[in-house]
């Protein structure tokens, strides 16, 4: 017996797909630009896909204790980035630039929420659920933070992000 004839996904397929909604971390430049990508594609998708009865989900996770987001994977993958950068950037961001970020990517072990079932719970909804969601924010940090800062104005969004980050010795 076919999903249609049970009665689900009477819809149409469904496209589901995972992101991350984080605007804040060490990979800020690529993320913020490669977000707004992703989310405008997945967007465009939703939109274009509905036409055949075909329906997207996003999943949009907070920071969660994996591997990727370790404070000795960031650290190192930052130390590394630093000690290829030429002498001009070394010397327009500054030793201190350096030694703020490793303090701050330090924190990301305690920020990290341990429970990853909060994304795969979402991913399992998504999946199966007859109704499922068009956007999943997994995590408090993505549900308090993340998910509020994208509905906000992008100004205020760059002053709340620039406000906590270091700031470059040799900036205007």
């Amino acid at each position: 017996m076919s999903d249609r004839e049970r009665g689900r996904a009477a819809e149409g397929p469904d496209i589901r797909q995972a992101g991350d909604s984080d605007p804040e971390r060490h990979q800020d430049r690529e993320h913020c630009c490669g977000h707004t990508v992703g989310e405008g594609a997945c967007r465009g998708q939703r939109r274009e896909l509905s036409h055949f009865a075909v329906k997207v989900a996003i999943i949009e996770p907070g920071y969660f204790k994996t591997i990727l987001a370790s404070s000795e994977t960031v650290c190192r993958s930052f130390q590394e980035t630093w000690d290829r950068a030429s002498p001009e950037v070394k010397e327009i961001y500054g030793e201190k630039f350096l030694a703020a970020c490793m303090k701050s990517f330090g924190l990301l072990d305690k920020i990290c929420t341990k429970d990853l079932s909060l994304v795969t719970d979402c991913m399992e909804h998504a999946l199966i659920a007859c109704h499922p969601r068009t956007r999943y924010s997994c995590g408090w940090d993505a549900k308090l933070m993340y998910l509020p800062m994208s509905y906000m104005p992008t100004f205020l969004v760059d002053a709340i992000i620039h406000w906590s980050k270091p700031r470059p010795v040799k900036a205007l």
